[in-house]
């Protein structure tokens, strides 16, 4: 049945990728930064090398096709199903130079328009994630070295309310 309203509407199925979508283990929780931009110029300070952003939900045409442009080792997810209704999944490395990037075109829209969910990945794992951006605290697995979340959350202003968590 699936596959004929596929074929009737043009559709592709749509399949969510097969990772994490929480933190395991313990972690911090980090009031958000007043500036999504500069979030993502920062960001690369304290992630690991070889880290991948993941952005869900909707995204406009240009940051959608700015991360198509740069593959990462996931599959972008783009179809949103039959309604439209699902969100879109888009993948990227975490290099310096894509999150510059990224950060110079996000400039011109609010934050829900980028993403409704932020993700980073390290090794098939969540080492930072962001739901309901702009709003809602973004949390940070303690794999990440305290010292350096603090230098990155004083540096973006939130740096007097992180917050240790032992389960998520």
């Amino acid at each position: 049945m699936l596959n004929w309203f596929s074929t009737l509407f043009k559709s592709e199925p749509w399949e969510p990728p097969d990772l994490p979508d929480s933190i395991e283990g313990s972690c911090w929780e980090v009031s958000p930064p007043r500036d999504f931009p500069e979030f993502l110029r920062h960001l690369p300070k304290l992630i690991p090398s070889g880290s991948v952003l993941s952005l869900e939900g909707g995204g406009p045409a240009d940051i959608e096709k700015y991360c198509i442009a740069r593959p990462a080792p996931y599959r972008n997810v783009l179809s949103q199903g039959f309604l439209g209704l699902r969100p879109k999944f888009l993948f990227m490395p975490a290099t310096v130079e894509n999150l510059l990037g990224l950060a110079d075109l996000t400039e011109r829209y609010a934050e829900p328009e980028v993403s409704n969910t932020l993700l980073v990945y390290h090794n098939d794992r969540i080492v930072l994630q962001w739901h309901d951006l702009p709003f809602d605290p973004f949390y940070v697995s303690t794999t990440i070295d305290e010292s350096a979340l603090k230098s990155f959350c004083d540096e973006l202003g939130c740096g007097t309310s992180v917050s240790y968590l032992t389960a998520f």
